[in-house]
């Protein structure tokens, strides 16, 4: 077993249901987790530490702040005492041979404060189901609120990777029952879109009360910022064609 240590910070209350998410495709698990706790300010119960925590490209190290201060990779546990909900995430991914062992020391602090059930929270990627949530899982009652809530089934999912899938994992073994909530992309890149879907989806299922002018206006941002660079390269484009250096009259299509 690797160096591990658990800072508390505050007594932790009860919460039966946790909601965990963490860096991945189109980083909508970080996304949605962070953007519950900028909105509803959970009160923060403790931080794990452990040594498989480490920046991409497995660099030890810190993360400094504006103010100069310093902070240290973890994982960071929340509590929604009004809604009886803990909230997990991180801002970094464990080495892989420390998923498993880093999931645990997450699940055996949840269940200290009497977690039943977990929502893992994932990003997909497929064009065709863009800015959609999906949902499966063993818990009947969760999956048929998140159903009515908005998000669908569909069989495209075949496996969840990195500490998402090591909750998951650890969650079955201790007899948790689990669902896996998942905003669709149509790339890899950070989608927005993709985490707003998941947020509606819980908002509805759990009375949440979110605001969603903040990522709406993320949304709208990046729309902009698409639209200029389209309009760029197609500049880019007829400029070129009144060189010369395109044929117009070229008789293919590729």
């Amino acid at each position: 077993m690797g160096w591990v240590k658990i800072k508390e910070i505050t007594a932790p209350s009860k919460a039966e249901i946790a909601i965990l998410g963490f860096p991945g495709m189109a980083n909508v698990g970080e996304q949605v987790l962070t953007y519950l706790i900028k909105e509803k300010e959970p009160v923060p119960v403790a931080k794990i530490y452990s040594e498989h925590l480490m920046f991409p490209n497995n660099m030890v190290g810190i993360s400094v702040l504006e103010d100069g201060k310093f902070v240290i990779p973890s994982v960071s546990i929340f509590n929604l005492e009004e809604e009886g909900i803990a909230l997990a995430t991180s801002d970094v991914q464990p080495l892989p041979w420390g998923g498993m062992e880093v999931a645990s020391e997450i699940m055996k602090f949840l269940m200290k404060m009497g977690t039943k059930k977990i929502v893992v929270v994932t990003g997909f990627v497929d064009e065709s189901l863009a800015r959609k949530a999906l949902v499966f899982g063993s818990d009947e009652d969760l999956l048929r609120k998140f159903l009515e809530a908005g998000a669908i089934k569909q069989d495209v999912i075949k496996s969840v990777i990195g500490l998402a899938g090591s909750v998951l994992a650890i969650s079955k073994i201790r007899g948790l029952n689990s669902v896996v909530v998942s905003g669709v992309a149509p790339d890899y890149s950070p989608d927005p879109k993709a985490a707003k879907a998941v947020l509606e989806v819980l908002n509805k299922t759990f009375s949440l009360g979110i605001d969603f002018k903040i990522i709406d206006r993320q949304i709208e941002e990046i729309e902009r910022i698409k639209s200029e660079l389209i309009k760029e390269i197609e500049k880019k484009i007829r400029e070129e064609m009144q060189r010369g250096g395109v044929d117009e009259s070229t008789e293919y299509v590729g």
